[in-house]
């Protein structure tokens, strides 16, 4: 039964690592913490459960409705405040190379162009400062915020979502060369009615691909277990 259990639990990780559940139909750009996120729970010989912690999984199986944006993130914990009390929040986007599935992916010509622009002789990385500062959110409340070194803003790419990007480096250490790309956008209260949109998203109904393709084995793994166990095999 428990090799029964470890077959439900890899398949789900393997579906939410991006693996194939039938159809062509798959995760687009999986992240690892889902995977890790997909847990055994034992009742009972044979009572287990096999689970998620993931805050993303219910939105994953049972899908979204479209949400507006705007009339949320300028107003949360992160967010910031102008001068005349506009509520507002930068959000940090992070581009992939080529081929990436973790990240949204750079078309190659314009990735090979950036990285052309990042070994400029005056280019100049952005990187993470240390110490915090702090500021108000939009109820006021002080929030700790990181501190940055800014860095040299490519434009003119020919795409207004990649317009200000910066090459930030994230080596971990002074031997490590490491960076990505990121641009920084704002969303506020004042931004225009079309953008900022999120729209709905259909279920993918991972776990019942799980059962479905895995029903039949751990069917065959019970009757060998139980077989086993009384002699008969």
């Amino acid at each position: 039964f428990k090799r029964a259990v470890a077959l439900v639990q890899y398949t789900w990780k393997c579906y939410a690592a991006g693996a194939d559940m039938g159809g062509g139909m798959k995760l687009k750009r999986p992240t690892g913490a889902y995977a890790r996120s997909i847990k055994t729970r034992f009742y009972a010989p044979f009572n287990y459960e096999v689970f998620s912690t993931s805050k993303v999984a219910k939105y994953l199986e049972e899908g979204t409705k479209e949400v507006d944006m705007k009339k949320t993130h300028p107003f949360g914990k992160r967010s910031r405040v102008t001068k005349d009390g506009k509520g507002y929040l930068i959000i940090p986007f992070r581009h992939g190379a080529p081929g990436s599935v973790y990240y949204p992916p750079l078309p190659q010509q314009l990735y090979q162009r950036i990285r052309a622009i990042a070994k400029q002789a005056d280019f100049k990385l952005a990187s993470r400062a240390q110490g915090r500062k702090y500021s108000p959110n939009y109820k006021g409340e002080m929030i700790p915020r990181a501190k940055y070194n800014r860095g040299t803003p490519i434009r003119g790419l020919g795409d207004e979502n990649l317009e200000g990007l910066m090459v930030v480096n994230i080596a971990a250490g002074p031997t490590e060369k490491r960076s990505a790309a990121v641009t920084f956008r704002v969303i506020s209260e004042n931004s225009p009615a079309f953008k900022w949109i999120r729209p709905a998203m259909p279920g993918m109904h991972i776990t019942k691909h799980v059962v479905e393709n895995t029903q039949d084995a751990v069917k065959d793994l019970i009757t060998i277990g139980l077989k086993k166990d009384l002699g008969i095999a």
